[in-house]
């Protein structure tokens, strides 16, 4: 290759001496490099597409396009460098956005891990704690989910129940604005708990809590009878339901011992004072930040608004490496095409191993051929169908529903379908019988809208 003058741009061109061919040598890992910065920086900050777009000089469109692979790169599993590390304290909480439900664990200063789920259920806690070392405190809202969890994945952790959830608790029954001497009473010591520093206010707290129960004991277990409008049967209820419910919200907390655990850590704790009674630092600096980014893309949703919020979420771990650099090392995500690739057709080669649907796949042809396909089978002589099925075809003419052969040895498909009938649906669909070429033609025919069920 030889030098052979610039382009209109100014880009050096080059010539092959051999075949007198020329081009220009592109250095796409810099121009990805930068991509991938751009993209990062949208993904992670208030910075618009349109925005970005005027930046560059190109179009919205344009920018979207550039994108697109970006979208591939998968974000590190931030747990994998802090492998047996024991923490403190950990918070976990749950937000939700439009992409699902996002629980986070996280120290006063960074990220540790997230998971992705549906609701905060035991279970999807369960697979977040198991990537975590348990720590010594774990801080809490109150959700059962993470409750149970706790105590299966880690049995030897402290619970401190966030004192500001507590107060919510006991607002939910009250107001702030009760009406009874009881109720002004449990919410004004609620109130307090935010403001105990030392173990003797606690334990003063705690005097105050029991002293409530002696006074307002009878009160409290007073009843009355009200009737069901529906069947005229008549109930006893406790007449102060709301107020009862309030205390023994904090009763409960307090007999557990999960009140005031931030003022007597267990030992190895190495910063006592850096534990903390409340999630403020995780719903304040993570979930609302979260829910900001959210809200100011909030044309992005599914799985795309979960890639962006895994971003953010990333760089707020403890030691972060450069996105470009993770990029770089997936081949700017063709290597996550590759995977899905070979996943993709290993799978597919299984299914016809067995007999099974194809797992990935897009239609079957209407068109007559020797094979479908989607299954493949050997039948022997003896195997012979015992009925005719019914296959459910689109408009268009694509399969969308699983059929098969009721033969001797199984259900499985054979080589060489014919359709026998073809008929309107009321659903729009084509209800089409199809009958094995060879077979005796005395088999019985289905009637109009005769539907066989699919195994």
């Amino acid at each position: 290759m030889k030098r052979n003058g610039t382009t209109s741009k100014g880009t050096t061109r080059w010539r092959c001496k051999q075949c007198g061919a020329s081009s220009v040598k592109r250095r796409n890992d810099i121009t990805n490099a930068a991509v991938f910065t751009q993209f990062i920086e949208h993904c992670t900050t208030a910075i618009s597409l349109d925005d970005l777009a005027k930046r560059n000089g190109v179009s919205r469109a344009t920018m979207k396009r550039r994108f697109k692979w970006c979208w591939l790169v998968d974000v590190p599993d931030p747990t994998a460098g802090h492998h047996k590390r024991i923490y403190d304290q950990v918070f976990l909480d749950g937000t939700y956005t439009a992409g699902g439900c996002l629980i986070v664990a996280a120290t006063i200063d960074h990220v540790i891990a997230w998971h992705w789920c549906k609701h905060e259920t035991t279970r999807d806690y369960q697979l977040l704690l198991e990537r975590i070392e348990a720590p010594l405190i774990a801080v809490i809202d109150g959700g059962q989910g993470a409750y149970s969890a706790i105590k299966k994945c880690w049995p030897t952790t402290k619970i401190q129940r966030c004192l500001v959830h507590a107060q919510r608790v006991v607002r939910r029954y009250t107001t702030t604005n009760p009406r009874t001497d009881a109720g002004r009473t449990i919410y004004r010591l609620a109130l307090k708990l935010t403001r105990i520093t030392t173990l003797d206010e606690a334990a003063a707290w705690g005097v105050q809590l029991h002293e409530f129960s002696t006074i307002y004991r009878e009160w409290m277990n007073e009843k009355t009878m009200i009737k069901d409008p529906k069947t005229g049967a008549w109930t006893r209820v406790w007449t102060h339901h709301n107020v009862r419910k309030a205390y023994n919200s904090l009763n409960h907390l307090w007999r557990s011992e999960m009140l005031f655990v931030y003022l007597n850590p267990p030992a190895g704790v190495l910063a006592p004072e850096r534990i903390k009674s409340t999630t403020n630092s995780l719903e304040g600096g993570i979930n609302a930040q979260l829910k900001l980014l959210a809200r100011t893309h909030r044309g992005r949703s599914g799985e795309r608004q979960r890639r962006m919020l895994d971003w953010w979420l990333y760089l707020k771990t403890e030691l972060p490496d450069d996105p470009v650099r993770i990029a770089r090392q997936s081949d700017w995500g063709q290597g996550q095409l590759a995977k899905v690739s070979t996943l993709t057709q290993t799978e597919n080669q299984a299914d016809h191993e067995t007999g099974r649907p194809a797992l990935y796949d897009n239609a079957i042809d209407t068109d007559y051929t020797h094979s479908i396909g989607i299954q493949k089978a050997k039948s022997n002589p003896r195997d012979t169908p015992s009925q005719t099925h019914i296959l459910t075809l689109n408009p268009a003419g694509s399969c969308q529903a699983r059929f098969s052969l009721k033969c001797g040895d199984g259900d499985f498909l054979c080589d060489g379908f014919r359709f026998v009938r073809r008929a309107p649906h009321a659903a729009g669909m084509w209800i089409a019988a199809v009958q094995r070429d060879g077979d005796d033609h005395d088999h019985k025919q289905p009637e109009h809208g005769d539907r066989h069920p699919y195994p």
